[in-house]
């Protein structure tokens, strides 16, 4: 009788990176919406029940809590990275990597049927991936440049100045929201295996006699 099989995707720490990420940037999303909401940058404010702190300062506490968790833990994930090599193939957008994007889209949207071959993870997922790095340091820059504006006058002058480096920093912040629910919809896409090799580290490949 055939039985799922099973390979090895993700190592302990890599998984543990993972989910300490999700609940720190959760933290940092939640209670940087409370700090917008005390001086909106736009003409709409954020609800409560999508915001953390109850008020500024409590929201700047939670917020600098779980930037100083979540520096620590990417400090860890990259050092493996670089220890191991875990990723830099399977993980890093490269050039060759550019023709996989569309097909990938195409099939999520349901416009193509059968799924691109693929290895560890497509090239969608793969620029996704890429991509928050980048966000990540986005992020870091426009809120040092806000916080410090005299400290660091020269990097809030590189975002254009307060007040535009806090515009930046609010883009920067609804990324990581975008992305979230765009990961989210590509583990669902991808199978109930998939989410659950971020837990057990083991993924369902295919049947074996």
């Amino acid at each position: 009788m055939a039985s799922p099989a099973k390979e090895f995707h993700h190592p302990l720490l890599i998984r543990l990176t993972h989910w300490i990420n999700f609940i720190a940037l959760g933290i940092m999303v939640m209670s940087g919406l409370q700090i917008y909401n005390a001086s909106p940058i736009l003409s709409f404010s954020f609800p409560d029940i999508v915001t953390l702190g109850g008020w500024l300062a409590g929201a700047r506490m939670w917020h600098f809590f779980a930037m100083w968790v979540l520096f620590f833990n990417g400090l860890v994930w990259v050092l493996y990275n670089i220890v191991t090599r875990h990723g830099r193939t399977t993980t890093i957008f490269r050039k060759e990597d550019m023709p996989g994007v569309l097909p990938m889209i195409q099939y999520y949207l349901r416009i193509r049927k059968e799924h691109p071959k693929i290895k560890k993870y497509n090239s969608l997922q793969k620029l996704a991936y890429t991509s928050v790095a980048f966000l990540g340091v986005g992020s870091l820059l426009t809120g040092v440049s806000i916080y410090w504006p005299v400290q660091f006058s020269y990097v809030t002058a590189l975002f254009g100045g307060y007040n535009a480096a806090r515009g930046w920093h609010f883009f920067f912040t609804m990324s990581f929201v975008f992305f979230f629910f765009g990961h989210i919809f590509m583990v669902v896409i991808s199978g109930w295996s998939n989410f659950l090799s971020m837990i057990t580290g083991w993924k369902k490949t295919a049947a074996s006699e």
